[in-house]
């Protein structure tokens, strides 16, 4: 069972569903084009979605559980699920598109490091209004 904060599963349905409007339209416009665009594309998007996930993980298992030994545990799990789909990119180069799946990759985190930015600044200035 994954075990992560209110808080992320908050922001990880936001993401989910504006990501979700991304792709459809990403993938409405490259089906046209080439098919393999959109074989990397969903291999990093998946890949992205997994590993928030597990950054998720970590975060809550390493401040709520106070397991800060596994910090070096959950880093390695990171990078081994970053070097996944470039792996498979790059070993079926017919099939898929290596730059794609690099930008596809860090997605997630793109949109999540957006998302704080944009909710901090709604309180700064929520902060300045009132006082």
């Amino acid at each position: 069972m994954i075990v992560i904060s209110r808080n992320f599963k908050f922001i990880l349905n936001k993401l989910n569903c504006l990501i979700g409007i991304e792709l459809l339209c990403c993938l409405c416009l490259f089906y046209f084009i080439d098919l393999s665009y959109v074989i990397s594309i969903i291999l990093g998007l998946f890949f992205s979605f997994l590993i928030i996930l597990d950054f998720a993980v970590s975060e809550y298992a390493i401040l709520h559980g106070g397991k800060k030994g596994a910090f070096f545990l959950f880093y390695m799990s990171r990078l081994f699920l970053y070097a996944i789909p470039l792996v498979i990119g790059l070993y079926f180069k017919n099939y898929f598109h290596f730059f794609v799946i690099l930008i596809s990759l860090f997605t997630y985190q793109v949109h999540y490091i957006g998302f704080e930015f944009f909710r901090s600044l709604k309180k700064i200035k929520r902060q300045d209004f009132n006082g």
